[in-house]
């Protein structure tokens, strides 16, 4: 008989001192006074998240108001709601690129 080998953890899960390290780095990056590093590029996909969360719910109260002055109304939010969220969030997403790119412009420039 063969003994079953121990199972392994999977790769993409994050381990306990993986996390406290993580946490370490985020405070050493909130707690630094100096700014020599920029905390934008480590924050940008939690902006993004937010932003993109009031969106939606800007987006269903837009369109949930609409039915509370008449139907004709309603259907017309109804319509524009997705399409404002659609066209905020890509002006949100090409606002956050452009603020990577000044970032990574400023990142490069300070190593010349």
């Amino acid at each position: 008989m063969s003994q079953p080998e121990p199972s392994q953890p999977a790769p993409s899960t994050p381990s306990w001192t993986d996390l406290r390290a993580m946490l370490r780095a985020l405070m050493d990056l909130l707690l630094d006074f100096s700014f020599k590093r920029f905390v934008t590029p480590h924050l940008i996909r939690l902006l993004y998240a937010l932003s993109l969360g009031a969106a939606v719910l800007a987006a269903l109260a837009w369109m949930f108001s609409g039915f509370s002055q008449n139907s004709l109304y309603g259907l017309f939010t109804l319509v524009t709601g997705p399409v404002a969220f659609l066209l905020y969030a890509i002006s949100a997403r090409v606002m956050m690129e452009v603020i990577l790119a000044i970032i990574e412009i400023a990142e490069r420039a300070r190593k010349m």
